[in-house]
């Protein structure tokens, strides 16, 4: 099972491992030799260098404070030969983490001043001075590079969060005027019925069968256009939309034939799509007169996506068969549905049919 870390235990283990760094300043000792002061001062500068980072609350140190201490302790550290220079990269690096980027280009450059003049005082080594400047710029520009990913992630996840919020919000008002334009009406009457029936008992008990059998007819009416709302809300896979509308058009006796996969359309529009086939396949069964039906799954370009439905009908055909498909017969909702995932629907009438195309993606 791989183990997750929350954003808090994820940056504590960046910090810790930061602290490998630190092993580079016993190395000349290997060489030259220590003792015990300089071991005790590392030790004590290394427990201020990993702690700083973990103080909490008012005791927390700014970052443009804490990259000047890194390097204070650097400089203490010079009189026991060590690598102090270690933590002038440390410090160059959490100049990268200053929000002002100004201010820590300039915190960078006096700080690698101050290293580049103490190397070349303590030991006139210019290959080693020019070797620590290198690696601390490099680390301070992985820093912000690393800052500027961090923030954008932050930006990205706030914006995904609000796309979501807003999706819900979208999807609550549709099924609340959904329901309302459904069942207010009729509830409307039903009250109004009910009232009636009511005032006609006892005196004239026919008038009052006769609202009530109107009650009954309203109610079961209601409760069928709830039962499509419902329907309308349950998301069917594209593939099972193109199958059950095969099927369907089949038993109209229209021959159909289908090229392409469903599984080429982008995951993100399937819902709608699925939506917009049903809704195309339905006028075609109801209006068209159409005698062989196509239906096409086309990838145009990398992130263009085409979904073709062409019907064509007999030798006899009546002339008006496309005003089917004016908007409001489902076409204007397929329209601000598509419109929703920058999708465009196309209608080509012809003298034996209609084309009708959906488009995914921007071909410009």
């Amino acid at each position: 099972m791989p183990i997750t870390l929350g954003p808090r235990s994820r940056t504590a283990f960046r910090r810790s491992i930061s602290g490998i760094y630190l092993l580079l300043f016993p190395l000349p000792w290997l060489t030259r030799g220590g003792s015990l002061a300089g071991i005790v001062a590392f030790i004590a500068g290394a427990a201020v260098f990993l702690a700083l980072p973990f103080l909490p609350g008012r005791l927390a140190v700014p970052i443009a404070v804490r990259a000047l201490i890194y390097a204070l302790i650097g400089i203490l550290l010079i009189p026991f030969h060590g690598y102090w220079g270690v933590f002038f990269i440390s410090a160059a690096a959490t100049c990268g983490a200053i929000t002002n980027r100004r201010l820590g280009l300039t915190m960078l450059a006096v700080i690698l001043c101050i290293c580049a003049s103490l190397t070349w005082l303590a030991y006139e080594d210019l290959i080693g001075c020019l070797i620590t400047i290198i690696v601390a710029i490099g680390t301070f520009a992985t820093m912000v590079l690393s800052m500027d990913l961090h923030q954008r992630n932050e930006a990205l996840a706030a914006a995904q969060e609000e796309i979501r919020s807003l999706t819900l919000i979208a999807e609550r008002e549709r099924l609340a005027r959904d329901l309302h334009d459904t069942l207010g009406q009729s509830l409307t009457i039903i009250a109004l019925k009910s009232e009636l029936a009511h005032r006609h008992l006892p005196h004239d008990t026919s008038k009052a069968q006769d609202e009530l059998d109107e009650i009954g007819q309203r109610a079961r009416n209601a409760l069928a256009e709830t039962r499509q709302v419902v329907s309308d809300m349950r998301v069917t896979s594209l593939r099972d939309e193109l199958a059950s509308g095969v099927v369907a058009l089949n038993d109209a006796g229209i021959s159909t034939e289908t090229s392409g996969e469903p599984g080429l359309m982008p995951a993100y529009a399937e819902a709608v799509l699925a939506f917009a086939l049903r809704e195309a396949l339905t006028n075609i069964l109801r209006h068209a007169n159409a005698a062989s039906c196509h239906i096409a799954f086309r990838q145009r370009a990398t992130a263009v996506f085409e979904l073709m439905v062409r019907d064509q009908t007999g030798p006899h055909h009546d002339s008006n068969i496309l005003l089917s498909f004016r908007e409001g017969n489902g076409i204007s909702g397929m329209r601000r549905r598509l419109a929703e995932i920058d999708g465009r629907l196309d209608l080509t009438p012809r003298p034996d049919g209609l084309t009708l195309i959906i488009t995914l993606g921007d071909l410009s």
